[in-house]
């Protein structure tokens, strides 16, 4: 017995495998189904990392270099030298280390939420170098000694002043153009997320169910 058309019909359009527009593969910045599905350039993360280490470098370099120094009026030599760090008790080292740090953080992920530490750490530092060491390295008094006299002293800036003022800005500058060129982050695709209801590529189920080769009158409800 011939079957009908209708069974010949189905059975073509349920054997045929079913096509499936291919997903662009799109990689995620920490290798993980949770992370961002968009990484800036190489060349920008290279750059604020970049910025990042050189304004550690010089708040490093600053801490162990002169602040101020102080003179006298009757000599041209200074009669004493004060460091950045023992002025500000070594307080950009730490701030150093963290930029660094941070600047990793934003070129291994690019880290928003890092970036603008880093130009926190930059301000915190400005803050430092204009209110705490600014002012003592502009200072006027009285040096000397009750056994002796006193004499009228002014201290004047050394190269860790503007060492450390450099460094704040370099980083504040690493955060604000870092913004500009890493632009706003990719929105995750739909279905693309970490969360319990994502399905594995190729799991989806079937459009034509089991019986999809089978032929129409061997189905269990025909």
């Amino acid at each position: 017995m011939s079957e009908p058309p209708e069974a010949n019909d189905e059975y073509s359009r349920g054997s045929r495998p079913s096509e499936r527009p291919a997903t662009p593969h799109r990689t995620g910045t920490s290798g993980g189904s949770g992370g961002s599905a968009w990484l800036p350039p190489g060349w920008v993360l290279g750059a604020v990392l970049a910025g990042a280490l050189l304004g550690a470098l010089l708040l490093l370099v600053a801490e162990f270099t002169a602040l101020y120094q102080v003179h006298t009026a009757a000599s041209s030599t200074p009669v004493r030298t004060v460091l950045t760090g023992s002025n500000d008790s070594y307080a950009l080292i730490p701030l150093a280390l963290l930029s660094a740090v941070l600047g990793l953080g934003v070129f291994r992920s690019g880290s928003r939420p890092a970036l603008l530490a880093i130009g926190i750490v930059g301000l915190v530092t400005l803050l430092i170098a204009l209110l705490g060491d600014l002012p003592d390295s502009q200072a006027t008094g009285l040096v000397g000694s009750p056994s002796t006299h006193f004499i009228s002293a002014t201290s004047t800036p050394s190269v860790g002043l503007y060492l450390e003022t450099l460094g704040a800005v370099v980083l504040i500058a690493t955060c604000v153009l870092g913004f500009m060129l890493l632009g706003r982050p990719q929105p995750i695709p739909p279905g693309r997320g970490g969360g319990p209801s994502r399905r594995r590529a190729g799991s989806e189920p079937d459009p034509g169910g089991p019986f999809a080769d089978r032929p129409l009158r061997d189905r269990p409800d025909s």
